[in-house]
Order: structure tokens, then C-alpha cells, then sequence
């Protein structure tokens, strides 16, 4: 069961492609005069790593133009106030975008979720990819509400299969690439809801010997649902342990060859389930961090398909940037005095270092508990907060420190570093010891159990 439940011709190119412009995107919107805005895309689902194409600033009338750098017709995101707005944009397109009123975010949850939100396109082509998502979607999802007994709780296939044959009625093949692939996978996941149970039927159709669509969000989403924890999953089973062995030994070949002749993937595939599995294995702390890693420097150097060179690399360095034992990243921050913070200013000491907001829930409780363990620990241990928000002269008193000693710095003045760390959520804490290194992949949450951890580490060290 494989779920686990001519030289001419070639200067004529050249010139097309050297004279090509950028994708513009417009807007007017004086309600967000002198906000900045910035516009990325995930080419590759892969890594999630977010390539921002295009930035600018909204003018004191409310306009504002950009130039976008892409090669393909792709899915472009921004993320400002509540929102996460996203728009389709080809190259050489030029398109007015139209915002959402301008509603300022006043939540301190650190939990808060943007709200999703596809740009309207002001006076757009009949065939513009956007208006045929939008059409598309607003009859999908009012079948889906139809019909959401039958699929979602009595998971019948036959009605899925009935509401996917109206929408191709409606909604016939076109020339559209993206729009196409767009349709393809809504329809897989229609059945892989009333199949969810057992969905090897929608792998077989969707995903084995197609393919992988790197760019595509809703190609992406079903793979995470398929795929995202397949691994993980697969050493839970009764015959897990051989599934253990082959990711603890860094058995690549051998993983490929479960995945390909047992499983029935094929190999592009089985590579990509592999990329994608890697990264909840390693933070589920139960699998040997060596043979993951020789997994990674395998598919890198041995891969046909460049995309996975390049995901298995970049997993490889992001996993080995935060181990135990490496080089703690730059910190090179300014500090709320205007001074650089560096490495340097704590050698001799272990930092508890966290990345947190000042409107974060978690950071006053934590805050308590930190002045606590630098009170105890004030010889060994300095405490270094990076704030991501800008509103640091706002809260003063949050941020104060009259009876203990921390270090505040500005995280916005190098936003780099959160990559550095792979920071994705916050609070996240990391501990970095004296000589610079990361004694860790990540630190237990003050209300976690640091202190005990912090403890043992310190008198393991001093009995050296």
C-alpha cells in the first residue's frame, strides 16, 4: 500500500530577450501614501524561500509603480497591514492592481494570521489569468458548498467526480498553461478530500510521471498535504524501523529504492517527497543529524534535476546553520544605543539570545523569567533580544531593565539575519556559547525548561 496511512534564429532570440522588459505593477490608493511595499514569489516550493522581485514606495498622492523581475507567468505575494495580498503576473505585463481599504493590524497575538487576499485587476483582458482564477474559484467554491455533505463528511467520490464533470462542462480546456495546472489541481484536490482516507488513486493521477510544478501554489499545497510528512510518517509504521535505519545511515540509495520499486514513485518524485520530508525529521530530534545530512550531499551531488541540486544544497546549509557546534551567523546589529553589537562583546559568556516582537504575548512573561536567569547567572550568561518591529522607542517600559542587564537590538537594520537563523515563528530562542558557537538548534522557551537544561550545560562545562 503506498500511502502510509540556427545562428540567426539564436541572435534574433538574444535581441527579444535583451530588449524584454520587467512585469509593472501600478496602483492609486492615498490611503497608503508613503507605506513601502515589497512583492515576492516562491519559485520553488521546495525551500519556501521567498525571492522578493520588487519594492518601492507608495508617493505622498497614493500612487505607486514598480518593475518586476520574473521568467514565467507566476503567483506574486506582498504582505502589509492584516493582509497577504497575491495577484498572477506574466513577464513583459503591466497590470493595475487594486488594495483592500487600508486597515491598519492591532493585534498583539503572536499567533495573528494575515488575511489572504487576491488583488482586483483594474479593467483587465477577458483572458487575464487572474480573472479566470477569480471566475473559476467563485464557482468552485459554491459547488463545494453544495455539496459539502457528500464530500467532506460522507467522502463520496462519485458525487466529487459528478462536480468536477460540470466544471469541465463549464470551464473548457484553454491555452493557458497556468490557468490549466490551476484547474488540474483544484480537481485533485476535490478527490483527494473524498479520498482521503486512501489517496493513492490521487497520487497515481496527479502526481506519478507529471510534472513537478515548482512554482505553482495549488500543485504545492496538495503535495504538502500528500507528501509533506511522508517520511515521517513511514517510520511510524509497523515496518518503520527499516524506514529508521535507511535515514539514520544516510542510506540514500536505498531510501530511493523503497520510495521508486516498492512505492511505485518515480524517481523525480521520490526525490522531491525525500527533499521535502527531510526538515520535520531533523526538528523531530529522533533521527541522527549525520545521516540526514549525507542524505542532502547525495542528492546534491548525484541528482538529474538541477531544482533538487539546488533544494538539497540550501536545505543542507539552512539545517547546518543552527547545529550544534557551528559557527553561531553574524549578529553585526544595532543596538538601541546606536552602537554594533557583535560576537565579540560576549566572548567568555553563553547568549540566550531571542527573536521577538514587542507586541508579542509570549515577551513580558519571558521577559520576567529572563531577568531571573541573568540575575543567577549574571558570570556566564548575557541575555540579547532582536526586536523585529520598529516600534522599539514606543515600549520603553516593555523593553526596560533597570534592576538586570540585557541587550536590546534594532532586528529591522539587517533583515537578513532572520534567514541566517531560520527564524519562522516568535519568540524563538537559540543559545550560542562562549567561544561563538551554537550549542544547539534551537533553546527551550524560558517557560519551558531552559533553566535546567542551561544548569546541566553549565556544570558539565566547568567539571571539564
Amino acid at each position: 500500500m503506498r500511502m502510509i496511512k540556427n545562428t540567426g534564429l539564436a541572435i534574433i532570440f538574444l535581441i527579444v530577450a535583451i530588449s524584454s522588459k520587467a512585469a509593472e505593477i501600478k496602483f492609486i490608493s492615498e490611503a497608503y501614501a508613503g507605506d513601502d511595499f515589497s512583492f515576492y514569489i516562491i519559485p520553488n516550493f521546495l525551500t519556501e524561500n521567498q525571492v522578493v522581485v520588487g519594492n518601492g514606495t507608495v508617493d505622498e498622492s497614493g500612487a505607486f509603480s514598480c518593475e518586476l523581475d520574473i521568467s514565467e507567468e507566476i503567483t506574486v505575494f506582498t504582505e502589509f497591514d492584516v493582509f497577504k495580498g497575491w495577484f498572477i503576473l506574466k513577464p513583459n505585463e503591466s497590470v493595475e492592481i487594486i488594495l483592500p481599504p487600508k486597515t491598519p493590524k492591532t493585534s498583539t497575538n503572536p499567533y495573528f494570521k494575515l488575511r489572504q487576499v487576491h488583488f482586483g485587476i483594474k479593467n483587465p483582458e477577458p483572458d487575464n489569468t487572474n480573472t479566470l482564477v477569480d471566475n473559476f474559484t467563485r464557482i468552485y467554491n459554491n459547488k463545494m458548498n453544495k455539496n459539502f455533505q457528500e464530500i467532506f463528511q460522507r467522502r463520496s467520490l462519485e458525487t466529487a467526480e459528478a462536480v468536477i464533470a460540470e466544471l469541465k462542462e463549464s470551464y473548457p480546456e484553454t491555452d493557458n498553461p497556468y490557468f490549466e495546472n490551476f484547474k488540474k489541481y483544484k480537481y485533485a484536490t476535490l478527490k483527494y478530500t473524498a479520498q482521503i482516507q486512501e489517496p493513492e488513486p490521487v497520487m497515481d493521477e496527479y502526481y506519478i510521471n507529471n510534472p513537478i510544478l515548482y512554482s505553482h501554489p495549488d500543485y504545492a499545497e496538495l503535495f504538502d498535504k500528500l507528501f509533506g510528512k511522508y517520511l515521517q510518517y513511514a517510520t511510524q509504521q509497523v515496518n518503520g524501523q527499516k524506514i529508521s535505519v535507511m535515514l539514520n545511515s544516510g542510506a540514500y540509495e536505498q531510501l530511493s529504492d523503497w520510495l521508486t520499486i516498492d512505492m511505485g514513485f518515480d524517481k523525480a518524485l521520490a526525490e522531491a517527497i525525500i527533499l521535502k520530508g527531510i526538515k520535520p525529521i531533523f526538528y523531530s530530534k529522533r533521527f541522527n543529524t549525520v545521516g540526514l545530512f549525507s542524505i542532502l550531499q547525495k542528492i546534491t551531488d548525484t541528482s538529474e534535476v538541477e531544482e533538487h541540486k539546488t533544494t538539497a544544497s540550501y536545505v543542507f546549509n539552512q539545517l547546518a546553520r543552527t547545529m550544534y557546534g557551528t559557527i553561531a551567523p553574524e549578529l553585526d546589529l544595532i543596538d538601541i544605543n546606536g552602537g554594533i553589537a557583535t560576537w565579540e562583546d560576549y566572548k567568555g559568556k553563553y547568549v540566550y539570545l531571542c527573536f521577538t516582537r514587542t507586541d508579542n504575548e509570549k515577551f513580558v512573561p519571558h521577559k520576567n523569567l529572563m531577568r531571573e536567569f541573568q540575575k543567577k547567572y549574571s558570570d556566564d550568561l548575557a541575555i540579547v533580544v532582536v526586536v523585529e518591529d520598529d516600534k522599539i522607542d514606543e515600549n520603553k517600559d516593555i523593553l526596560g531593565c533597570d534592576d538586570f542587564e540585557w541587550t536590546i537590538l534594532r532586528g529591522q537594520t539587517r533583515r537578513e539575519i532572520y534567514e541566517s537563523f531560520n527564524v519562522r515563528i516568535m519568540p524563538t530562542y537559540f543559545l550560542v556559547d562562549p567561544n561563538g558557537r551554537m550549542a544547539g538548534s534551537q533553546a527551550p522557551w524560558p517557560d519551558e525548561n531552559f533553566e535546567m537544561q542551561f544548569d546541566n550545560i553549565l556544570k558539565a562545562t566547568k567539571m571539564e
